[in-house]
């Protein structure tokens, strides 16, 4: 996997740099669209055509771009992703990155998603937000945080595993293919309620209109996973095992939900010190996120600690200003599930 990391931010940030002196030319030759909105989807398939030699599927839904390639040889025989899929790979982004800062569509997202041939099972899929590419562009942020800004994922097809699981409901009952088929379409084939669902499957793009919050809410996973997995410090106390994300709306704002499995190696000196510790660097993560994009607009932060089944919140406020207050954990964090001994919070 850390082979792979490192492909991955090589694979972007060649993308990133390609984008950035394409867009320079660009903006000194032309203030026209190069990419009418009415032509975006028609647009992305014949660059990847004539340039690149890829045949692609495009869906534009909402605010958001997807681009879908199925390819030959995406793993490697360690089931890694090969040199030869990395290359495609950044041509996507690529491609993607020149239209959308070259045409009058609102296109905040674009999601490029692509599967090996032999096994659609297994999806790779890469969300950027186009203010972070054109942020990039300037050096408003680096590359190191940009890369940072970028949903990458390799996980099974959902729409795959969930219609497994119901035609394997219709074997067991005896259901004839045209019935599945009916009952798969009217019921189980929709548009994904959350990013983690984003996806293809035999012919049709299973994609959803992006908002900001839960962007940044799968955003504060990825960097909670990428500290807890590489951090020394935090390699040395803690065994991370799972963390999921989302943003939930509640009247006018909404709040970052954050669960996770984060195991201790061995026993604190202090009772209730290693759990101060990873809600912490939690909240940190958070900070980092919601104040990066300048992002006011949740109520609480609301973190489940699976493995010791308690829930803590901390205000918005508190999340935002975390890293100028820097306070105590215990000050601005309330238990409101479960109980942990030996401390106040």
């Amino acid at each position: 996997m850390k082979k792979a990391a490192g492909h991955v931010n090589s694979a972007l940030q060649r993308a990133a740099g390609l984008v950035l002196c394409l867009a320079c030319a660009l903006s000194a030759t032309s203030c026209e669209p190069s990419y009418p909105k009415e032509k975006l989807p028609s647009a992305v398939k014949e660059v990847c055509k004539n340039e690149y030699n890829m045949d692609v599927d495009v869906a534009v839904f909402g605010t958001t771009m997807g681009l879908y390639y199925p390819m030959e040889g995406l793993l490697d025989a360690g089931m890694g992703i090969s040199e030869k899929a990395w290359d495609r790979i950044s041509d996507l982004l690529l491609v993607a990155s020149r239209i959308v800062l070259s045409t009058d569509a609102n296109i905040q997202f674009y999601c490029v998603v692509t599967q090996d041939r032999r096994l659609p099972e297994l999806q790779v899929v890469i969300i950027k937000y186009v203010d972070d590419v054109k942020r990039s562009m300037v050096r408003n942020i680096s590359r190191n945080e940009a890369f940072k800004r970028t949903l990458f994922s390799i996980n099974l097809t959902p729409q795959a595993e969930k219609e497994r699981s119901v035609e394997q409901a219709f074997n067991r009952l005896g259901v004839d293919d045209g019935i599945r088929q009916k009952v798969l379409e009217e019921f189980f084939r929709s548009p994904p309620a959350k990013l983690s669902d984003v996806g293809y499957w035999k012919g049709d793009f299973y994609l959803k209109d992006i908002t900001l919050a839960e962007f940044l809410a799968e955003q504060i996973v990825n960097r909670i996973k990428t500290d807890f997995r590489s951090d020394a410090e935090l390699l040395k106390k803690f065994n991370f095992i799972n963390a999921e994300g989302s943003y939930i709306e509640e009247n006018d704002k909404g709040s970052f939900f954050v669960s996770f499995k984060i195991a201790d190696h061995g026993p604190s000196k202090e009772p209730g010190e290693k759990i101060k510790e990873k809600i912490k660097e939690v909240i940190r993560v958070a900070n980092e996120v919601t104040n990066g994009y300048g992002f006011k607009d949740f109520d609480f932060l609301v973190l489940e600690d699976q493995l010791e089944n308690t829930r803590f919140t901390v205000s918005g406020e508190d999340t935002y200003s975390f890293h100028a207050e820097k306070p105590m954990v215990e000050d601005i964090t309330k238990v409101v599930k479960g109980q942990i001994s030996g401390t106040s919070m």
